[in-house]
């Protein structure tokens, strides 16, 4: 059964190594100070990884059009690309866009990484709800609000937020 959990220390080399294999790592040790990180585990493994921000509003700050309400970030998601294709990543997001109706956020936004596998990862994306909110471009971000990911989830939204 697939689990969605925090980090804990223990996960700290399985999480470099699924950065690593993603071409998102950083080079060397895995340190997430500053962030929050879920992890996606099956069967004790860990398959996948989320970094996010509930309290960050890039964009909206600047004045940028397509950044509204309050705001959540995904910074960085990996998969094991054994496990892709198989719910543990639209899990994350739906954790993600949870957590994030939870601290008050009715925005989630990311930019989708660059590099290899950058068309993959937009087509998962956009399967998840987000879609480009600024012009298309390197570092364009995407989003969509909180309670839309929720709802194609089947799961309550708290109203009023």
């Amino acid at each position: 059964m697939l689990l969605i959990r925090d980090i804990t220390r223990a996960d700290y080399p399985v999480v470099e190594e699924l950065l690593d294999s993603n071409n998102l790592g950083v080079g060397g040790a895995y340190s997430p100070e500053g962030l929050e990180v879920i992890v996606a585990e099956l069967h004790g493994s860990v398959v996948g990884v989320a970094e996010f921000q509930l309290d960050c509003d890039f964009g909206r700050d600047e004045g940028r059009p397509g950044h509204l309400g309050e705001q959540a970030w995904i910074l960085t998601m990996a998969l094991a690309e054994t496990h892709r294709r198989h719910g543990a990543g639209r899990a994350l997001v739906t954790e993600l866009a949870r957590r994030a109706q939870g601290a008050g956020r009715t925005f989630l936004a990311m930019v989708p990484q660059d590099g290899d596998n950058a068309a993959a990862r937009r087509t998962f994306f956009r399967a998840c709800g987000l879609v480009p909110i600024e012009p298309d471009g390197p570092g364009a971000a995407w989003g969509c609000p909180v309670a839309q990911i929720l709802a194609s989830e089947g799961v309550a939204t708290v109203q009023g937020r």
